[in-house]
């Protein structure tokens, strides 16, 4: 039996960039995700309240978080970058769709999906804990001291403050997998999460396990030539791409180039 996949994109509207990801890329994989894979589903994860008509055509790919009051979360001072809103994003979908699906794809809308990879990927695997292509091994403590998250009126005062969370590796938030397992685990500590912290650095801290998975995910940067990462994409065996700090004229030229051959189904 094939496993279903959900694939779960944080998505938000308020940059021309995003927009451009949605009405695109997005749209079109949407599309034919409907039409000819009956084991995946996409859902574009969205805060309560997105306008609906810049989402016109998706609105059933669409799951609200109801959780508007992020202040009941976090104080307003640790509200940076996404925090909280990402992690209660993902937790809430989480939750809605407990029991429907063998795996979960968390990703991002600066990311592109090869669709034929992601199939023959899930076929192959009997299970699946927590996974991603980059991972910060041993050093999620580490990192956040370095990034400043921890000390006097942050959002980790001490670091003895995890000492009762079994993580120390997260997995890059722009691409990760959870399976049913792991999703309900997530969903079932949610009481236990630290809401401050980024939520790929949040949900590591809840697991003890996770696996590696090289070239699974390939990197794209926006130094590069627009030829060279089609001709990158053409040969990759990755199936997970991510489109890092894209300006939207990048973005939008590579998207031309890849509607003439989309390399994604």
């Amino acid at each position: 039996m094939t496993p279903r996949t959900a694939v779960l994109v944080i998505v938000a509207v308020d940059r021309p960039l995003y927009r451009h990801y949605l009405d695109g890329y997005w749209r079109a994989l949407i599309d034919y995700v409907d039409a000819e894979c009956p084991d995946v589903d996409v859902f574009l994860l969205c805060e309560n309240g997105v306008r609906h008509d810049l989402l016109d055509g998706l609105v059933h790919h669409v799951i609200e978080d109801p959780n508007a009051d992020y202040l009941s979360l976090v104080p307003p001072r640790h509200r940076l970058g996404g925090v909280p809103g990402m992690l209660s994003k993902t937790i809430h979908a989480l939750k809605a769709l407990r029991g429907d699906y063998d795996f979960f794809f968390r990703t991002n809308l600066s990311s592109m999906i090869d669709l034929p990879r992601l199939r023959r990927f899930v076929a192959g695997r009997k299970s699946i804990g927590y996974a991603g292509a980059w991972a910060w091994t041993d050093a999620l403590r580490s990192q956040l001291v370095h990034e400043g998250w921890v000390g006097a009126g942050k959002a980790i005062e001490d670091l003895a403050e995890l000492d009762d969370l079994p993580g120390n590796t997260f997995l890059s938030g722009s691409g990760f997998f959870l399976g049913a397992a792991a999703a309900a685990h997530l969903v079932g500590q949610r009481r236990h999460l630290r809401w401050g912290l980024p939520d790929d650095v949040a949900i590591g801290l809840m697991f003890s396990d996770h696996e590696e998975l090289p070239g699974f995910s390939l990197r794209l940067t926006r130094e590069q030539p627009v030829d060279e990462m089609v001709e990158q994409l053409r040969s990759t065996d990755s199936a997970h791409i991510r489109l890092e700090h894209f300006p939207v004229e990048t973005a939008s030229a590579l998207w031309n180039e890849m509607e003439r051959n989309p390399f994604w189904r």
